[in-house]
């Protein structure tokens, strides 16, 4: 039952997040995070970059699971396969964090991963942000206006 109504919820709730991020983008957030732990199964990686995944090992992601959830291990099992492994999210990922150590480590790992995202933009990734597209809408604009005057 519960997999059925996620399945038919999915495509509204991406939807909505959708239009969530286009309204930060509008107002000209740099940086936008999603913590979507279906991701990949809702098919929003294709619209986000870059994609973060923060890894465990199966045996600690299972007993965090539990002590989180209060949950016997046959449920938390069961809530586990019914996602994409994290060692395949792992391989699909543009940066991963290890969450297998301390605390202190997973502080380290996300203050590198923040000065990697917050870096100057490539010429592509401009081109994709708010200010490139406006600026190629305006270069556009400003040359159809030229071209109209030309005789």
């Amino acid at each position: 039952m519960g997999l059925c109504l996620c399945r038919l919820l999915a495509p509204f709730i991406s939807r909505g997040i959708l239009m969530e991020v286009l309204k930060l983008w509008i107002k000209g957030c740099s940086i936008i995070v999603l913590d979507v732990p279906l991701l990949f199964e809702a098919r929003m990686d294709k619209w986000t970059k870059p994609i973060v995944v923060v890894w465990v090992d199966p045996k600690t992601q299972l007993q965090r699971l539990m002590i989180r959830d209060g949950s016997m291990e046959e449920d938390a099992k069961s809530r586990i396969n019914a996602q994409m492994s994290l060692d395949l999210k792992r391989s699909q990922a543009d940066i991963v964090i290890d969450n297998t150590g301390s605390l202190e480590a997973l502080h380290e790992q996300f203050q590198k991963v923040l000065t990697q995202i917050t870096r100057p933009l490539t010429w592509t990734e401009f081109m994709l942000s708010r200010k490139g597209t406006f600026l190629a809408l305006f270069s556009i604009f400003v040359g159809v206006a030229i071209c109209k005057r030309s005789p």
